[in-house]
């Protein structure tokens, strides 16, 4: 597998031209729509319409709902609500969805995290032969207490088909944040390219420097291709986290903790958490609008190119 990081600029002019698989991954779905603009939405249509592959989680997957407003209209299913506590619901795969994807019809456990409740729209919208392959069996949470009124329970949580030449598969969940759901990302591949991509389960290499990298908020290619820049290092072990990962004291686990921007400035529990691992000697490194929430002794790196030097420079 090659991979080609795109923002909406880049898909506007033509970044998709060539490639067989286009990604969009959770966050923002009307962010994502503003990102890549109409004309790059026409052009992502264009795209799986005349043989493409697109796979989409959570944000990617409201993405290309049909209404109300900032969505793609590549499929006819709305969203009934979300829920933004994180959960780990049941999606229940059916046996049209389980052929196509070469895996067991039944239950399948994902991390979810604010993706939508798939229910149909009378709507009918061209090119499109897409099926609802796995509802939820799981209702949402409000404050610990189960929210009915959101139609959570049994609405559409994985959808798959055809558009135009294209194929789709697309989720409300997070398969690609655990490796034990990993095999559901490694089948959405299959099932859209017809080749099989393996991904290798994570481990630690020995006496590598624990990186965390705080991948809420991402924003730019070249933010993410910090990520990939640190996990490509032999050196070092990259670690994602998030706001919910801080609350579960991921940063217990780590040695440098990379900030890429300053949302956790929010919350005060993340800004007590990153105080508390700075006293322990935890190393904090930031770039962007990150280095606003740098601790006393923290390093600001100047370019994103240079956070890689930059956290050598600690452990030397």
């Amino acid at each position: 597998m090659e991979i080609k990081l795109l923002d909406g600029k880049m898909v506007r002019n033509g970044g998709l031209d060539g490639l067989d698989v286009f990604v969009m991954p959770g966050g923002g779905s009307k962010v994502e729509f503003d990102t890549l603009g109409t004309n790059g939405v026409e052009k992502m249509k264009a795209f799986v319409r005349n043989g493409g592959g697109y796979i989409g989680t959570c944000a990617g997957c409201c993405l290309l709902m049909d209404g109300p407003e900032k969505r793609a209209r590549m499929m006819p299913w709305n969203s009934s609500g979300s829920e933004p506590n994180t959960m780990f619901p049941t999606f229940n795969l059916n046996e049209k969805g389980a052929k196509a994807l070469g895996l067991k019809a039944g239950p399948h456990v994902m991390r979810y995290h604010g993706g939508p409740f798939l229910w149909p729209t009378t709507n009918t919208i061209a090119d499109a032969k897409l099926e609802i392959w796995g509802t939820y069996d799981a209702e949402a949470s409000f404050k610990g207490r189960v929210n009915q009124k959101k139609r959570m329970y049994g609405a559409g949580g994985i959808v798959g088909g055809t558009y135009g030449k294209g194929k789709i598969f697309v989720t409300s969940g997070h398969p690609e944040y655990f490796n034990f759901s990993l095999y559901m990302v490694e089948a959405a591949f299959k099932y859209v390219t017809g080749r099989t991509v393996t991904f290798p389960v994570r481990k630690r290499v020995p006496c590598a420097v624990a990186v965390g990298f705080v991948a809420g908020g991402i924003s730019g290619v070249d933010t993410a291709q910090v990520a990939l820049d640190i996990d490509a290092a032999e050196d070092l072990d990259l670690v994602l986290i998030d706001v919910d990962g801080i609350k579960q004291r991921r940063l217990d686990h780590i040695d440098v903790l990379v900030l890429n921007n300053d949302k956790l400035a929010k919350y005060d529990y993340c800004k007590k958490c990153l105080a508390d691992f700075a006293a322990r000697g935890g190393k904090v490194v930031g770039f962007k609008t990150g280095v606003k929430l740098l601790p006393p002794g923290g390093v600001a790196c100047k370019t994103p190119c240079s956070v890689v030097k930059e956290i050598r420079k600690l452990f030397e």
